[in-house]
C-alpha cells in the first residue's frame, strides 16, 4: 500500500485512487486494520470524503479508535458540523439508545458546538442544526415542523445540510399532516412576501410521498389531487427558480397524464435547475405524447451535462415498440458518441443500440412472414404449372379457342381436380332467366 499516495489523492479531493485501491487490489484487512488504515481514515474525515470514510470503516477500519492526536472521530465530526462524515462514522454502530451510544455522544457535542459558536463565519458554515436533528431522529426526540423549518432558515441556504435534513425529517412523518402544513406555510408566505419559507415550504410538498402514479387514473387518492389544485396556478405564477423546480417536481409525482403537458412551458427555462427538473417527465410524458419528442430532443441539447444525460436516457426506457425512432433522431443520437461526458456518451451509445435492436426485430419478423407468403405463392405456381400441363379437351364446332388464364380453363368444365385444396370449388350459377332451385 502506498500510503503516501493514497494520502495526497485525499488531500486533493481525488476519491478515486482510494476507492479503485479498495476495491479492485487485493488489500488484506489486516493492512488497514493496523495505524496506516487510521491515519487514511483520518485524512478523508478532515477533508470531508465521507465516501472513503464509509469504504475504510467498511475494509476494517475501526471508527471508535481515537486518531494519532488522540482525538475521538465521532466527537471531532459533530463538533465540526461534518454532517455525512458523522453519519459514514456511525453506520456500523448498534442501538442508538444505548447510555453510551455514539449517537448520544455526536448529540451533545453538536449542541455544545452550537451554543458555543464553533465554525461561525466559516464557509459553508458547519451542519450542527442538521446533526442535532439527525441525531433527535435516531434517538426518538419529537420536533414539530416551524422548529425545523427554523433550523433551516438560519442560513436559508436550500443546498445546504441544515436545509435538507430538516426537510426529510418532516417529509418522513405523516404525509398528509405535512402537505396540510406546507400548503399553510406557503399561502402565509404568499401574502407575506416570505421568499424562504415560500421555499422551504414547497420543497417540503416535493419530497413528500404523494402516492405517486398508484395505477388510479380514474379515481386518484385524495392528497395527489389536492397537491395537484395545489400546484398547478403556481407553474404559471412562480417567478423564483428554486420554488419552481420544487413546484414542478411535486406536480410531476402527483399530476394526471392529461395534466403532465403543462410542464412542458418550462422546457427553454433561462434556469437550469428548472431544464433539469422538466426532463424528469419523460419518458411518461413521451409514451402518452409522442409529439413532445421535439422537445425531449431540445433537452438532449442543453449545455448542463446532467440533462443531456437524463433526456437521453429517456429514450431508452419506453419499453420495446414504443420508442420513437426517426432519422433526425438518430443524427442526434450519434452526435452525441462524441460528447465530453461519459455518462451522455453511454446513454447516447443504449439508446442508439436499443434503436438498431428494434429496426433488426423488425425486419427479421418482416423476412418470417415474407418467407413463409414465398413459400405459399412457390406452391401455388407449382400446383398452377401441373395442372395447367395437362392436354385441353377438343372444343366444340364454332367455339372461339381455348384460352388461359391463369389456371382456369375457359370452355371445360371445372372438375374438382382443379381446385387448390385451400379454396373452394365455385358455386354454379343458373343462366340468366331462369329460377333459382329452392331447396327442399
Amino acid at each position: 500500500m502506498d500510503l503516501t499516495a493514497l494520502l495526497a489523492a485525499i488531500e486533493c479531493g481525488d476519491d478515486i485512487p482510494v476507492l479503485e485501491f479498495l476495491d479492485f487490489e487485493d488489500t488484506p484487512r489486516a493492512e488497514l486494520g493496523d495505524d496506516d488504515g487510521l491515519v487514511l481514515l483520518a485524512a478523508a474525515a478532515y477533508a470531508g470524503r465521507h465516501e472513503v470514510v464509509g469504504r475504510l470503516i467498511e475494509w476494517g477500519v475501526d471508527p471508535t479508535r481515537p486518531w494519532a492526536d488522540g482525538t475521538d472521530p465521532v466527537t471531532w465530526a459533530a463538533e465540526s458540523g461534518a454532517f455525512w462524515v458523522l453519519e459514514a462514522l456511525l453506520r456500523p454502530e448498534g442501538d442508538p439508545l444505548r447510555a453510551d451510544s455514539s449517537h448520544r455522544r455526536a448529540l451533545r457535542a453538536a449542541q455544545s458546538a452550537l451554543k458555543a459558536g464553533t465554525g461561525a463565519g466559516s464557509l459553508p458554515p458547519p451542519a450542527h442544526r442538521a446533526v442535532i436533528t439527525a441525531m433527535e431522529a435516531k434517538l426518538g426526540v419529537q420536533r414539530k415542523p416551524d422548529e425545523l423549518m427554523a433550523r433551516a432558515l438560519v442560513h436559508a441556504d436550500p443546498d445546504h445540510d441544515d436545509w435538507r435534513i430538516s426537510l426529510f425529517r418532516i417529509a418522513d412523518g405523516d404525509s398528509r399532516a405535512a402537505f396540510d402544513w406546507a400548503r399553510t406555510v406557503a399561502e402565509e408566505a404568499d401574502r407575506t412576501g416570505d421568499l424562504h419559507r415560500r421555499r422551504f415550504a414547497l420543497d417540503t410538498v416535493s419530497v413528500l410521498d404523494l402516492g405517486l402514479h398508484l395505477g388510479n387514473e380514474d379515481d386518484p387518492p385524495p392528497l395527489p389531487r389536492e397537491a395537484a389544485q395545489f400546484l398547478r396556478p403556481r407553474l404559471d405564477t412562480e417567478q423564483d427558480p428554486h420554488a419552481l423546480r420544487c413546484v414542478l417536481a411535486a406536480f410531476i409525482d402527483c399530476c394526471s397524464r392529461e395534466e403532465l403537458p403543462a410542464v412542458l412551458t418550462h422546457a427553454g427555462h433561462p434556469a437550469s435547475v428548472v431544464r433539469s427538473c422538466v426532463v424528469h417527465a419523460f419518458p411518461e410524458l413521451l409514451e402518452h405524447h409522442p409529439d413532445t419528442l421535439a422537445v425531449l430532443l431540445r433537452l438532449a441539447e442543453d449545455p448542463i451535462p446532467s440533462t443531456r444525460t437524463n433526456a437521453l436516457y429517456s429514450l431508452t426506457f419506453p419499453p420495446h415498440g414504443t420508442r420513437p425512432d426517426t432519422p433526425h433522431l438518430r443524427t442526434v443520437l450519434a452526435a452525441h458518441l462524441t460528447d465530453p461526458h461519459l455518462e451522455v456518451r453511454l446513454e447516447a451509445a443504449a439508446a442508439l443500440a436499443l434503436r438498431v435492436t428494434d429496426a433488426a426485430q423488425r425486419y427479421s419478423t418482416r423476412s418470417a412472414k415474407a418467407s413463409k407468403t414465398s413459400a405459399a405463392a412457390a406452391r401455388a405456381v407449382s400446383w398452377a404449372s401441373t395442372t395447367s400441363s395437362a392436354p385441353s379437351p377438343a372444343a366444340p364446332p364454332g367455339s372461339r379457342p381455348t384460352t388461359h388464364t391463369g389456371c382456369r380453363r375457359v370452355h371445360r368444365r371445372p372438375e374438382a381436380s382443379d381446385h387448390h385444396p385451400a379454396h373452394p370449388r365455385p358455386r354454379r350459377r343458373p343462366a340468366p332467366g331462369l329460377p333459382r332451385r329452392r331447396r327442399r
